[in-house]
């Protein structure tokens, strides 16, 4: 079969500014949506919880159909976590499935509620490319994403640049048509929560704070860490339909989905504001790659336990900022950030895939890091008053 005749198969030099990709869909299952709640340990609870979301009035206009069809008798509301990635791995076998890396993402906006039980659909438009040297044997592709639900509403969209690689023996001069892109999500446009009311103190648990408990320059760490193993990984990707090459190739040491990351790092910290809706993302960046913990212990250190592979997370409060007419939820910007730790181990998984980077890792109490994960993320948080 020719390579053009593979959606799955496209080279820098196959995307062209203005080529719209229609990426298909996939149905968010009530199995699928709490297993990465457990996997990931997203504690933002308006996900899987649909008593709660009933009383916010978040209650799904396809209650019945599910309820006939599937036999979901109470939709909850899908964490938007798991929506980021399922949206992203359609877009995988068109755009980025013979990606070096995806580099990052920018004006991400949610829209619609998603449901247990949604089908969503989406497509892309190429934006433009970027070769940053002469004789590039690869390049950046800018597309712009779109996520739909079965009743044709937005539930997401961004944009997001991947490091994708040229044709064999090819090579293209430097060059850019990437567009630029706002410093910041356009807050008039963002899609609010429904009325927080009536809630009781006991949802913010241990370590959850209300709006006005968040100043700008507070810094707060995560709650546990952790690695993530081959299995979890995987598990992700089987799930949200992303079957990019680069995670399945021993080469790369299985190079680990950076939505896996992402969703370690949120989890590590959604503990603070567990009641948080996500309206969007700035930008973001995966500063490094991060592997398969058990496949560096494995790989790389005779079996020996250690940090393999662990991440650390923190956010740093940037911005607050209150909403006319709304006393239940205020606006907080945070800039998410997650380490890895790097074990002997995990040096040498880094020399073995030559990561032109080490020079970034550091040293802090003996231990060494490496950043791997920078958002900055725009969220919903309710007020003291939204409380009984």
């Amino acid at each position: 079969m020719l390579r053009d005749k593979l959606v799955s198969s496209r080279y820098v030099g196959d995307f062209n500014e203005g080529d719209v990709y229609h990426h298909g869909a996939v149905q968010i299952t009530p199995m699928r949506n709490r297993e990465y709640i457990k996997k990931y340990k997203d504690g933002l609870i308006l996900g899987a919880n649909p008593e709660l979301n009933s009383q916010l009035g978040f209650d799904d206009p396809d209650i019945n159909i599910k309820n006939e069809l599937y036999g979901i008798e109470k939709p909850a509301l899908v964490s938007q976590g798991f929506v980021f990635n399922a949206g992203f791995g359609l877009s995988v076998h068109d755009i980025s499935f013979k990606a070096v890396a995806n580099l990052s993402y920018s004006d991400l906006r949610f829209g619609s509620p998603v449901f247990e039980g949604d089908v969503i659909y989406g497509k892309s438009v190429v934006l433009g490319k970027q070769f940053r040297k002469d004789g590039a044997t690869n390049g950046s592709v800018q597309v712009k994403t779109a996520i739909n639900n079965q009743l044709g509403n937005n539930v997401l969209e961004y944009v997001r640049q991947v490091l994708v690689r040229a044709e064999r023996g090819k090579t293209y001069p430097q060059s850019s048509t990437i567009k630029p892109q706002p410093d910041n999500i356009d807050l008039n446009s963002v899609v609010l929560p429904n009325e927080y009311h009536d809630l009781p103190g006991d949802l913010l648990g241990e370590n959850g704070k209300a709006f006005e408990d968040f100043r700008v320059g507070d810094i707060y760490g995560g709650t546990f860490e952790d690695d993530i193993n081959l299995v979890d990984f995987s598990w992700l990707q089987i799930a949200t339909l992303n079957d990019a090459a680069v995670h399945h190739n021993p080469i790369s040491n299985f190079i680990g989905y950076g939505g896996s990351v992402k969703g370690r790092a949120e989890g590590e910290v959604s503990s603070h504001f567990p009641l948080a809706y996500h309206l969007g993302m700035n930008s973001g960046a995966h500063n490094a790659p991060t592997y398969p913990g058990d496949i560096v212990k494995m790989l790389f250190a005779n079996g020996e336990e250690g940090d393999h592979e662990k991440i650390r997370s923190k956010i740093e409060i940037l911005d607050t900022t209150s909403i006319n007419g709304r006393n239940d939820i205020g606006i907080i910007t945070i800039k998410l950030i997650g380490e890895k730790y790097v074990t002997d181990a995990g040096m040498k998984a880094l020399e073995a895939a030559k990561f032109g980077g080490i020079d970034q890792v550091y040293e802090e109490d003996g231990d060494r890091f490496l950043r791997v994960l920078t958002l900055e993320q725009v969220l919903a948080v309710p007020t003291k008053k939204a409380f009984r």
